[in-house]
């Protein structure tokens, strides 16, 4: 018998193709396939550091769906609620790496199995059955009818009680030309737990320092707004602003470290730390996972992040 879950989240799993070269994807002749999602991220990066979690979402009745939920078993992820659609394909997404290290990435979602979730589809009382529900602006993005479930979610959480997290994620090019602020704005507004990087901050803000988010934070329900960066994070609450700085690591590959540093600051909440804990926490599990290239491969265990916050480096934190 499994444990109660602490933790659901509903989301979109993709295959990542990575190439083993850089350049243009026409020039490229050979992928390495990963598995990753911003909210399937945060499942298993919650898993793997001792909670209980479970992750919902939309896949195709393919070959990569059933990967997919094969991975998430293997990581003691619950996805009983996950819904195999036989009419449209799990979603897939190509990055290129560019001059520079400038990465750029691909999108094949439109039409994907996530893309057509509803909320008349879903198990609302599997969702709304741990401490937290966790949610993210890319979802929102997905579809009209992805944007109207978020948003159904988010009302029946804060009717139940159920703390929501919420990760801006903009992602411009499932947004199309509209304006995040129109379209993700109200649905931040409403989380209890709002994570932002310094750039959506800014966005959403008008700024990315401590004050901005300060005069901010008056006006939506959060009660606590977590904004990180390269060089650290801080969070803004009622009682005060905290700030973390980030540890110092050799950089690999930056995707899914956003979703690293989330399921971390999650872990700090569900073990009672305070806020400056769990933003060091938080910053561990993102360092931990820029060192190793794939969205899913550098998250990190409990021992790795805790190895690191007493002074390992992230190399030496598996060992």
């Amino acid at each position: 018998m499994r444990d109660p879950l602490r933790v659901t989240t509903l989301g979109e799993a993709l295959v990542v193709m990575d190439p083993l070269s850089k350049g243009p994807l026409r020039h490229v002749g050979t992928f390495e396939k990963h598995l990753g999602g911003a909210e399937f991220n945060v499942a298993v990066g919650l898993s793997r550091l001792g909670h209980a979690v479970g992750w919902a979402g939309g896949l195709g009745d393919d070959e990569f769906g059933e990967e997919i939920l094969a991975f998430a078993r293997g990581e003691r992820v619950d996805v009983s609620r996950a819904i195999l659609d036989p009419d449209a394909p799990t979603g897939l997404y190509f990055k290129e790496w560019r001059a520079l290290g400038q990465l750029r990435v691909h999108y094949y979602r439109a039409g994907s199995a996530a893309s057509r979730m509803r909320f008349d589809g879903l198990d609302v009382e599997y969702l709304l059955s741990g401490e937290i529900l966790h949610l993210t602006g890319i979802t929102a993005a997905l579809s009209d009818s992805c944007h109207g479930l978020i948003s159904d979610l988010i009302s029946a959480a804060n009717e139940r009680g159920v703390t929501v997290s919420f990760d801006l994620n903009v992602r411009h090019q499932l947004l199309k030309g509209r304006d995040p602020r129109e379209v993700l704005g109200p649905l931040a507004a409403r989380a209890d737990l709002l994570f932002l990087s310094e750039d959506e901050s800014g966005l959403l803000f008008g700024g990315g320092e401590p004050e901005h988010v300060r005069k901010a934070r008056r006006d939506i329900r959060a009660a606590t707004v977590v904004v990180h960066g390269a060089e650290g994070a801080f969070a803004v609450e009622e009682e005060g602003i905290f700030e973390m700085p980030a540890y110092s690591v050799s950089v690999v590959d930056t995707v899914g470290a956003g979703d690293a540093f989330v399921a971390g600051f999650l872990s700090g909440r569900l073990r009672g730390w305070s806020t400056g804990e769990c933003l060091d926490l938080a910053n561990a599990c993102g360092a931990c996972a820029v060192t190793v290239p794939g969205d899913l491969k550098g998250l990190p265990t409990e021992e790795e992040a805790f190895a690191l916050r007493r002074g390992l480096g992230a190399q030496d934190a598996g060992r």
